[in-house]
């Protein structure tokens, strides 16, 4: 595992929603300092997710004096890099399936890693 990884979740949110019987599974990470994203994955874009974590590495540097550090913390850009996502996504189910694109994946974006995540998964 790495500081910022995104972690493909989509099978294990799947089998947390599927057959739960509604139409419309909500994935919530309760952290500040990960996020969750809907992004492509699989054949023809396997890439695509170590592209957004040299993205997130660059556009918020650990480098880079952050004002956060002088109350103490020691990852203020991964609460940057956070704000760049989203805290929740929703998924459709239809016909007892996520109804996600073709190249879509759920994705952890753990940017303070490694680190052991909560992501809760409820279906409506």
């Amino acid at each position: 595992a790495r500081r910022t990884e995104l972690v493909d979740i989509t099978r294990a949110v799947a089998a947390d929603a599927v057959g739960e019987g509604g139409s419309l599974a909500t994935v919530f990470v309760p952290h500040t300092t990960c996020g969750v994203v809907l992004q492509a994955a699989g054949p023809g874009a396997t890439l695509v997710a170590k592209d957004l974590e040299d993205a997130f590495d660059s556009l918020a540097d650990e480098m880079r004096p952050w004002r956060h550090t002088a109350e103490g913390d020691g990852n203020p850009w991964s609460h940057i890099r956070a704000a760049l996502t989203a805290s929740s996504v929703s998924i459709p189910i239809v016909d007892g399936a996520l109804a996600l694109g073709d190249v879509q994946a759920i994705f952890l974006c753990e940017f303070d890693g490694p680190r052991t995540r909560r992501v809760l998964v409820t279906v409506t």
